[in-house]
C-alpha cells in the first residue's frame, strides 16, 4: 500500500481472469471510479506490463516476482483509492480471496509503516489449496425409440377347384325303355357351376421383443489440475540500505 498525496494504491494478484473481472465489477458497484482502477495482464507484450508496474512504483526487485505471476496467467488489479474507498477496496479483494501484494512492494512506503515493520511482529499465513473432486450428473444424449406399422408385400399359393357344365350329345340307337317314356313331356334340367375362390384372413404373432432400459457402469477418471501453495521468501537487508531508507523517510 503506497500513499500518493491523498491517494492509496492497493495491488492484488488474481490467479484467474474470471476472478479479476468479478472483482472489477464489485469495485465499480462499491463506488470506486473506473478511472482509478487499472488491470494489468500479460496478454499483450511483456514490456507493456513492465511499464505499467513501474508507473505504479513497483521496485525492480519485485517486478520479476509479479511478472512471473502474469506469465502463469495471473491478473493484477491496482486501485488508486481515496481514503474513504480504501476499506471498500480491501473488502472486495478479501471477498474474492485475492493474493494481495505486500505493503512493502511499492517504493514510496510512508515512514510510519516502515517503523512498524521494523519493530513490530507480523503473522504471515501460509495457505495451501487442496484439490477436492466432486461429481454431478450431466445429460449426454440418449436413444429415442419409434414404433410404426408398415405394409410388406407377401405371396402365397393355394389350389382352387372349379366345376363346369359339360354337354355331350351322342347318337343312340336302342329300344325305348319305361324310364325313357317317363321322361317324355316338358322338363327343365338345371346344373349349377361352382368354383372356389381365395379367402384372405390375417393372424398376428409376436415374433420379437425390443426391450428399452438403462444400465449403470462405473469408470475411474484421473483429474489433473493445479493448486496454489504459499511460499515465503526472506531477503536480508544490509545496513547501508537500511540507513539510506531511514534518512529518506525523515
Amino acid at each position: 500500500m503506497a500513499l500518493n498525496e491523498d491517494l492509496t494504491t492497493l495491488l492484488c494478484l488474481f490467479h484467474h481472469s474470471d476472478q479479476a473481472d468479478s472483482a472489477l465489477t464489485d469495485l465499480l458497484k462499491a463506488g470506486v471510479p473506473q478511472g482509478s482502477i487499472s488491470r494489468i495482464d500479460n496478454y499483450g507484450s511483456e514490456e507493456i506490463a513492465m511499464s505499467s508496474l513501474k508507473e505504479l512504483g513497483i521496485p525492480a526487485r519485485d517486478e520479476q516476482h509479479l511478472l512471473e505471476g502474469l506469465r502463469k496467467g495471473g491478473i493484477i488489479v491496482a486501485v488508486k483509492a481515496v481514503t474513504s474507498h480504501v476499506s471498500a477496496v480491501e473488502g472486495v479483494f478479501s471477498d474474492h480471496k485475492a493474493g494481495k501484494i505486500d505493503e512493502a512492494v511499492v517504493d514510496n512506503t510512508p515512514a510510519t509503516e516502515t517503523a512498524v515493520a521494523a519493530t513490530g511482529e507480523t503473522a504471515i499465513p501460509i495457505v495451501d489449496e487442496e484439490l477436492v473432486v466432486g461429481k454431478r450428473t450431466v445429460d449426454q444424449g440418449g436413444v429415442r425409440v419409434y414404433r410404426r406399422v408398415i405394409d410388406i408385400p407377401v405371396e402365397e399359393s393355394v389350389n382352387l377347384r372349379e366345376e363346369h357344365v359339360v354337354i355331350d350329345r351322342r347318337p343312340v340307337d336302342r329300344a325305348v325303355t319305361p324310364e325313357d317314356l317317363a321322361l317324355q313331356g316338358e322338363q327343365t334340367i338345371e346344373l349349377t357351376e361352382t368354383a372356389e375362390e381365395a379367402v384372405i384372413t390375417k393372424k398376428a404373432f409376436v415374433v420379437e421383443e425390443v426391450r428399452v432400459g438403462k444400465e449403470a457402469t462405473e469408470r475411474t477418471e484421473h483429474i489433473q489440475d493445479t493448486v496454489r501453495h504459499t511460499e515465503v521468501e526472506l531477503e536480508e537487508i544490509d545496513s547501508e540500505e537500511t540507513r539510506s531508507a531511514s534518512l529518506t523517510n525523515r
